[in-house]
């Protein structure tokens, strides 16, 4: 296969820079909540892996998407210092309420769409020994990958699903009619084309997997929110399809939803 196929299997549409960080930051008190709530083995994985590689210790990090702070809090235990650059201004007041909350100071917030950057014009480039991101759209294009690669003086890690199931999803995929394997999540295109991308340009990337498995009790009107989003386009109204759907599962206006999950962790020397 040439570039050109991989590039395109990346990215799967333009995005509307706009609508996602309107959606972000209507989100952002209740996601940063609901993670609060939840321990991610994922995480600890991650920080994990950068210790036994003697990478993170003391080192400058840039986590770009890192919303409400669920890995640059932690890694800022560790690391000299962290930034985190997200669309959602909201999302950032989140994550440095949570690093105060730990006690942690030596983090700072920027709010950016991160694929339009240039690197070179706000003084980035060769930055930081760490650039990472985790599940994060803007980094799904040439230029967001490339981006990665210009702030980083040393390594890049990026994690993406490879599968992402979830009751919630099945039983709505199953009202709606829509095929099973509709949560874009299930994408094992997105990791081979990062890994295929980065090896035609000359770098080395190496993968590790983690599966995991957790369930939850969420508000109903959050997962009438996230799933109305994740549906989007399936019908015309499919909003207020999903929601009165969902009633169906509401308890004590509660939403149980079990999911299962691989993640590859794609860590590359810049």
């Amino acid at each position: 296969m040439d570039r050109q196929f991989y590039e395109s299997m990346l990215q799967k549409g333009p995005l509307d820079f706009g609508e996602t960080e309107a959606f972000w930051d209507a989100r952002a008190e209740e996601f940063n909540k609901n993670q609060q709530k939840e321990s991610s083995r994922i995480t600890g994985d991650v920080i994990s892996l950068l210790n036994q590689k003697g990478i993170l210790k003391n080192a400058s990090v840039l986590d770009v998407g890192g919303g409400s702070g669920r890995y640059a809090v932690p890694f800022a235990e560790y690391a000299g210092h962290v930034t985190i650059a997200d669309i959602s201004g909201n999302m950032l007041k989140q994550a440095k309420e949570n690093a105060q909350r730990e006690g942690l100071n030596n983090l700072d917030y920027k709010k950016m769409e991160w694929s339009n950057t240039d690197i070179p014009s706000i003084g980035w480039e060769k930055k930081f020994d760490l650039v990472f991101a985790s599940m994060c759209p803007a980094v799904r294009s040439v230029k967001g990958l490339a981006n990665m690669i210009a702030a980083s003086k040393g390594f890049c890690l990026l994690n993406q699903f490879v599968r992402s199931s979830d009751t919630v999803s099945e039983y709505l995929s199953d009202k709606l009619s829509i095929p099973k394997g509709h949560n874009p999540h299930n994408d094992r295109d997105s990791v081979q084309s990062f890994f295929n991308l980065l090896w035609m340009d000359g770098y080395e990337p190496e993968i590790n997997y983690v599966h995991a498995c957790d369930e939850k009790e969420l508000g109903f009107e959050e997962v009438v929110l996230y799933y109305s989003k994740l549906f989007k386009g399936t019908a015309d109204k499919a909003e207020k399809e999903i929601g009165a759907l969902l009633r169906n599962l509401v308890h004590e206006d509660k939403i149980k939803v079990k999911k299962e999950k691989t993640v590859a962790i794609i860590l590359w020397k810049a």
